[in-house]
């Protein structure tokens, strides 16, 4: 039986798949991966990838944040942010990593624009695949 996954934003549905045969997801505490007939599970997410594999492609965005819950083959994704790799301008995205290592520079001890700087750089490195 395949996994049926939803991905939503506060702004938007991304993602629905009634298909796949795996999800893979980057949480707080490490990767995991989803099969059909996974336990129960509830995970934080981190800054990452998610990729759903179904029969005849992959597909990746970049999740920031929020969470993952399976049960009953269903994977459903609550993320903070989300973006799909055909959103991204990469030279954008470029400038943008390098403002962002400017300003993490400048405030070392700044958990947020270390923050920013990892998703910048995710996305760069998504907008690259």
């Amino acid at each position: 039986m395949p996994l049926t996954v939803q991905v939503v934003t506060p702004e938007r549905e991304v993602e629905v798949a009634a298909d796949a045969s795996m999800v893979l997801a980057h949480g707080v505490e490490g990767d995991v991966g989803i099969l059909p007939g996974h336990a129960p599970l509830l995970i934080a997410l981190g800054t990452g990838p998610l990729e759903i594999v179904r029969p005849d492609r992959r597909d990746a965005m970049l999740v920031d944040g929020g969470f993952l819950q399976v049960k009953d083959d269903r994977v459903i994704v609550l993320a903070e942010y989300a973006v799909l790799p055909g959103e991204i301008d990469p030279a954008a995205a470029a400038r943008e990593v390098e403002v962002l290592r400017r300003e993490a520079e400048a405030a070392p001890g700044d958990d947020a624009a270390r923050g920013r700087l990892a998703r910048a750089e995710a996305t760069l490195k998504l907008a690259g695949r």
